[in-house]
Order: structure tokens, then sequence, then C-alpha cells
């Protein structure tokens, strides 16, 4: 078969099934986008409600706390204003009326007019229960087994309290439904006047005054209204005497729709929203781990017993995760918004204490109300989704057939440059780097023989110059000590790793006799940089190191000779040498070193877990011509003492996350490869830092030289 088909099947053996695959996966992508867009778009509705849900219930519960401030104020007026009366004793206002004058229509009372009307649980206000009232004037009552003598001596003083009842009520109207005071000695007066009270009706039994009285405070219960006999909440306070005893209680009552928000609610959301106050059950609620529901629209209904307590609803059974978060959050005095079933339906809940003793209020939002919108959404998506599938489905058949048109006709025009710069690669690959293609066109194949073209002269160079580079790094490791020197009483053990093929770091083995005796010289010297240059710069200072140490034995003096020799190079280039210059005597052990702008040598004893730097004064070589280098001396290694010399390619040796190896763990490593040999200790060394560095590798050169001292 001729390549002109062979290419054509393969263009559209290459091109085809790819196109075909794009396809089907962009139909895939392209409906899990849709999808994905309409699960966003869903979940950010829900996210948007569960917002305006959050800031809604934060809005009624600074409404509820307004409502809170207010009560709390005007009852602490009233219990104060009692005390004061029943203290000062001021004559009274006359007429003092009774329950039974209102309930006969007493002509003294004058005009009555009929009780606000209360919401009923739909929400709706209806005048259901008809109870007269007059705002000019009080009402009176004995209880049963009242100390009437002492009820009506004061009668006179609480006859008192009807400018104050009446400017905290017409001032707070729609909020109050009665106020009133009650007194141990069973005497009970109540604003605006009524009648109505059930014959055996005795306030002292109301869970409103025997809470506030037994625990001294401000009290907020639930519960029928025995005038009424609708849901009401009530809130009162102990009225003491001035020896500080509690001689009756002072309360309000209020209707329990200005605390259940559903109306203003259900215009944001729809009918089916509710709301209610919460708290935390206790051991008498039987259950301690549960939610009671203290107030909802569901206790408001009609022709309730005054004399029977609420019956609590509790939330045990919805969802007891759900309630047991719901539950901490009360308790630790936190808002919060979760999921959780409602008598069944799957709701959203937010919430937030409002109230004292736990009191939370909750509003509650069915899920079917949140997710329809974003289900709207998500529909319009998937429908768009479709209709673009349809239109690209269409679009690539099209296109497909054009690219097998196309590579009918790009087979034949690529065939032919093609064969040229077969022939061409074919001759160079023989070894003749003079191939030539012939270039006949200005597209990307005449490119393609331009690049061919251009490719053997530069393979030329480049072989050239990887066999000057493989010179060169054979060369600068002919440079380096073959093997360390072997000293009785010492192991001595030393490498260097170079980044590059050549490297910039050098260490030596040196040894002379000397007037001072047999010596054994340690030289470890870093250049700026690292590559071919600082490798030429490190063989410079090198040679001259060994000249002068020749010639002049002295260390210092021999440090000062090479430095002002090798000034003359590099007083403009910029470069300089850090070098560390040891001298061992090897009959009295004496350490003799100089310091050329080096790290310090490092001397760990193992017994004494301590480390000590060879310090000593000194600038690198090559930077100024007229410098003086220094000796310094100290008693030589005792048995199993590490004297240790490297370059700052160990402790500068950086990880992917930035952070250098530090002289820190360089020590640890010491410390804990004490005991070995000194090849051990540099195999160590070089494991830790390369580990380090992974999955990098070392940025700088690296040289190590250990010395054990073995007695």
């Amino acid at each position: 078969m001729r390549i002109r088909w062979k290419l054509l099947l393969f263009l559209l053996i290459m091109v085809l099934p790819p196109v075909f695959l794009v396809r089907w996966y962009s139909i895939r992508e392209t409906q899990a986008l849709g999808r994905e867009l309409a699960g966003a778009a869903a979940a950010n509705s829900r996210d948007t409600a569960e917002r305006e849900l959050a800031q809604t219930v934060n809005l009624f519960a600074e409404a509820v706390n307004d409502t809170r401030d207010v009560l709390e104020l005007a009852l602490t007026l009233q219990a104060r204003e009692a005390e004061r009366l029943l203290v000062e004793r001021p004559p009274g206002i006359e007429p003092v009326l009774f329950d039974t004058d209102y309930d006969r229509r007493d002509p003294r009372i004058g005009v009555l007019e009929p009780l606000r009307a209360l919401p009923d649980s739909t929400g709706e206000t209806k005048a259901k229960t008809v109870i007269p009232t007059t705002p000019d004037h009080l009402v009176f009552r004995l209880s049963p087994n009242a100390d009437r003598q002492a009820a009506l001596r004061d009668i006179g003083p609480l006859s008192r309290l009807l400018p104050t009842f009446r400017i905290i009520y017409l001032r707070h109207e729609p909020l109050l439904l009665w106020n009133y005071v009650s007194l141990d000695n069973g005497l009970h007066c109540a604003y605006p006047g009524h009648g109505g009270y059930p014959p055996d009706y005795d306030p002292r039994r109301r869970p409103w005054y025997t809470a506030a009285k037994a625990q001294g405070r401000g009290v907020w219960s639930i519960m029928v209204d025995a005038n009424t006999s609708r849901t009401i909440a009530t809130l009162s306070l102990p009225v003491h005497d001035p020896d500080g005893s509690i001689i009756g209680v002072t309360g309000v009552d209020f209707p329990l729709d200005t605390l259940l928000l559903e109306s203003d609610l259900s215009r944001r959301w729809t009918p089916a929203v509710r709301s209610m106050l919460l708290r935390p059950a206790t051991p008498e609620d039987g259950d301690s781990k549960a939610m009671v529901i203290v107030a909802m629209r569901d206790y408001m209904e009609d022709d309730r017993d005054w004399k029977t307590p609420l019956a609590m609803e509790r939330l045990e059974n919805e969802d007891p995760a759900a309630v047991r978060t719901m539950r901490d959050d009360v308790q630790a005095g936190r808002q919060g918004i979760l999921e959780m079933p409602f008598r069944g339906v799957p709701s959203v809940w937010a919430y937030k204490p409002v109230i004292q003793d736990g009191l939370t209020l909750a509003v509650i939002v069915p899920q079917e109300v949140i997710v329809a919108s974003s289900r709207k959404a998500e529909e319009s998506i998937i429908d768009r989704t479709k209709s673009m599938l349809r239109d690209t489905s269409l679009f690539a058949l099209v296109i497909n057939l054009l690219l097998v048109g196309a590579a009918a006709i790009a087979s034949q025009a690529v065939t032919r440059p093609l064969a040229r710069l077969a022939k061409a690669a074919a001759t160079l690959a023989e070894g003749d780097l003079t191939a030539r293609a012939k270039v006949t066109s200005h597209d990307e194949l005449g490119d393609l023989a331009r690049a061919f073209n251009d490719m053997a002269p530069k393979l030329v160079e480049r072989v050239k110059l990887k066999n000057d580079m493989a010179l060169a790094m054979e060369v600068q490791r002919n440079l380096l000590p073959e093997r360390p020197p072997v000293i009785p009483g010492l192991d001595i053990a030393a490498i260097s790793l170079f980044c590059d093929e050549t490297g910039g770091d050098y260490y030596d083995f040196l040894s002379f006799s000397r007037e001072r005796g047999d010596t054994c010289d340690v030289v470890l010297g870093d250049v700026t940089g690292h590559g071919v240059s600082a490798a030429l710069f490190m063989a410079t200072g090198r040679a001259l190191l060994h000249a002068r140490a020749d010639e002049d034995p002295d260390p210092a003096r021999c440090i000062t000779m090479v430095n002002r020799l090798l000034c003359r190079d590099t007083q403009l280039t910029g470069r300089f040498i850090t070098l560390f210059f040891l001298s061992m005597n090897l009959d009295t052990g004496e350490l003799t070193w100089v310091r050329a702008g080096h790290d310090p040598a490092l001397l760990y004893d193992p017994g004494r877990d301590d480390f000590e730097e060879l310090m000593g004064s000194g600038i690198p070589l090559g930077v100024e011509a007229t410098w003086e280098y220094t000796e310094n001396h100290r008693p030589g290694l005792c048995a199993g003492q590490l004297l240790v010399l490297g370059t700052d390619g160990i402790w500068e040796a950086m990880n992917p996350a930035g952070e250098m190896y530090g002289k820190d763990r360089f020590r640890e490593v010491l410390r804990k490869n004490a005991g070995k040999t000194s090849q051990e200790i540099v195999d160590a060394v070089v494991d830790a830092v390369q580990d380090f560095v992974q999955p990098l590798r070392p940025e700088d050169d690296l040289t190590l030289v250990v010395i054990r001292a073995l007695r």
C-alpha cells in the first residue's frame, strides 16, 4: 500500500476516534455540567434562603428582646410603685370596685368597652370572648380564704396604682392584656377594670405567683388566662416588704402573638411557616434530653380549662441528633440553623435564645418552600443543556465530514517533503553531519526542514561541549585527594559532591616535615558560585596553596601569601574563596588552624555531649591583599572526639518548602552517629541532607571532612 493511502488512513484513525471520543466526552461533561450548575443553583438558592431565614430569626429575636425589655421595665415600675404605696399608705382613690361590681354592672363604673380582640390560631383577629373593661378604674378581688381584714387595709394604698397602671397600659397598649398585683393576704387588683373571674380563682395558686415567689426574681410563664380562657404569656416579679421579705407578686399578661410573629413570616415565605418558643426539657418534663415547645399557635385554641396546665409538646422524636445539637447550642447561648422534620415534614429550623431560662425563638420553614425556586432553576438549566447538545451534535457531524476530506488532501501534501526529510535524516544517522534537507515551502514542513538543517552544526558543538565538560570534570576529580591519609590513632574520611559536572568546593590533605614536627594539614575551601568558572578559580587557589606550602610551612604566613597572590587576579571579578586550614601535629597532637572567612570547624565530645567551634578571625581569600592572617591553637583530640569540617552546602540545603537544613540538624546527625566510623558518619550526613531536599536536588556543592580520634 502506498504511503499516501497509509497516511490517509493514519490521519483518519488519528482524527476521527479522538473526535468521537471528545464528542462523547463533551456530551457527558455537558450533561454533568448542567446537573452541576443546576445543583449549584439549588444549593445557592438554599444557602440564600437559609441566610435570609437566619437574618429573619435575628430580626424577630431583636423584636422579642425589645418586647422583653419593655415588659420587664414596666413590671419593675409596677413593683417599685406597689412597694412604695404599701409602705407610705396614702389615702385611697374612690370608688373601690370589686369583680362582683363589674359582674352586676355597678352604675359607678360608667361605660364599659369590649376587651381588645386576641388573634386565634390561624392569625385572624376575632373577639370570641366578650369581657367588658374600663380604662378608668381598677378591679379588686378577695381570693378564697383571704385575710379579709388585712386585705381591706391594703385596698386604699393599692388603689393609688391606677395612674401607674394607666400610663403603662396606654403607652404599651399593643403589648399588654392585664396589669395586676396580688398579695399574700389574698388581695388582688388588676387593670383595666373587668369582671368575669371564676368563683374559685385564687392568684396565689397560679404558676406565675408561686414561681416568682419561690425564685425571688422575674419569671416568664405560658398559661391559660382565667378570664378569657386564651393562652397567654405572663411576666411576674416579687413585691417586697421593707425588711426584704416577699409579700406578694405583680405581673403583666400579654397576648402570645407578641412573641410568635407568623403573620410577618408568612408574607415573606408561605402560610406553612411556623414560629415557636422552645426551652431545654427538665426531668420534670419527662425527658431531660428533649426540647420543649413552650409557646406556639396551637396553644392559642379557645375553650381551654384555665386550671389545667398546658401539655407542652416535645421534640425528642423528630431527630435525636438534631435535637441534641439544638439543645447544646441553646444551653451555650448560640443561635443556629439546622435541618430537622417537624411533625413529619422535612423542614429547616432557625433558632436563637431570646429570654432567660433558655427560652429560644425558632422559625420553621418546610424544605419544599425553600427548594421550590431552586428546582425551577435546575429545570431551566437542564432544558438549555439539552438544546445545546442537539445543536452541537449537528455541528460535530459536519466537522467530521470535513475532516475526512482534509485528511485526503493533507496526506498527499505531506508525503513528498517527508520523504526528502527522511532521506536526509538517514544520511545524518550514518554519521554524516554535513547532511541537509531541501527546503521547498514556508509552512511547518519547511520549518521542520530548516530546523533539521540547523541541527547538525549544533550537534557538533554539543558533542564538543560534552567532551570538554567530561574532561573538565575528570581534571577536577583528579585535583581532589584519591583517599584520606592513614594516620595511626586517627580515622579520617572525606567527600565532595558537586551540584553540576564541576564545582567550587575543595578539600586536600597535606603532609610536611617541619621544624615543629610531623604534621597532617587539612585544607577545606569553598569558592563563590559553582560550575566551570568556580572550578577554574578553585584550581587556581589550590595551585597557589600547594606552591606556597612547599616554600613556607607556617600556616598563617602561607595563607597570607596565597591571599596576596590571589588578589592580583580577583580584585575586579568579585570572586573569593573561604578557607579553613587545619594543621595537626602528629607528635604532640596540638591543633593549629587559620580561618579565612569559612565557617568554623566543629569539635564534638560524645562523653560530654558538647560541641565546640574552632573560631578565629580572618576574611575570605581574594578580598583584601594586605590582610595578615593569624594562627589559632588548642590541645589535640581525645579518644572518641570528632573534628568536622564542612561547606555551607550542608546546612544551607533547602527543602521544597524553602526551609534550610540548618546546623542544628547537622549536629544532631553527628551526635547520633558519633560512635561509628568516620566514613559512616560522612555517609549519614550526605543521606540526611539528600533526604531533606527530596524531591529536589541540592543547589550547592557539598564537601565534608570527618576526623575521629581513636586514642
